[in-house]
């Protein structure tokens, strides 16, 4: 029986980090059909916390 997974491969530039972080989650959506919305909110609160712990760190360096 054939096994078959959907992986998705990605290689990205690090010097464009925004345009390529934003083609990374617009890869990934189609295999999420009607989820986009619980992760693009997954995505906004990763990033929340980041930047209160990059907050926390300017307060204290």
């Amino acid at each position: 029986m054939a096994k078959i997974d959907p992986i998705v491969k990605i290689e990205i530039d690090p010097r464009r980090p925004v345009p390529e972080i934003c083609a990374v989650i617009s890869a990934i959506m189609p295999y999420h059909p009607g989820q986009e919305t619980a992760i693009l909110q997954g995505v906004q609160d990763a990033i929340g916390n980041r930047l209160e712990q990059l907050k926390g760190d300017e307060q204290s360096g």
